[in-house]
């Protein structure tokens, strides 16, 4: 009786800690989206700093949610995200906006894969 109870509480917590690290994921592809739209948005107004500053939210979003998520989630896509998301702000400072404009697409591609593989049955 006592392996069934430990078997049931075994599934019970990684149920619990699918759903933690879904939940965390998809706040996270949220979030970043709306970074990565006002960092789109201030670039077609040319508006230089707010873009900058947006991407860089972005990023330190990227880096947080990698070093807070080490144990229970692929590291690899946020080291990609925030890479492109690097790259970009490099790009404005250097006044190459159409390469950053490349990078945030290539961003919100690599933010929504990662909201996909959230939303996908095992």
């Amino acid at each position: 009786m006592k392996r069934i109870w430990l078997c049931l509480a075994l599934v019970a917590g990684i149920l619990l800690l699918t759903g933690y690290s879904t939940g965390r994921v998809r706040g996270f592809a949220g979030e970043l989206t709306a970074q990565l739209d006002t960092a789109v948005a201030a670039l077609h107004d040319d508006d230089l700093p707010a873009a900058h500053q947006a991407i860089l939210k972005g990023a330190a979003l990227c880096q947080e949610m990698r070093q807070g998520s080490v144990l229970y989630l692929r590291t690899e896509d946020f080291l990609e995200l925030e890479a492109s998301l690097r790259a970009a702000a490099s790009h404005l400072t250097e006044d190459a906006q159409e390469e950053a404009l490349g990078e945030l697409g290539r961003a919100a591609f690599l933010a929504e894969s990662v909201d996909w593989l959230t939303r996908r049955w095992l």
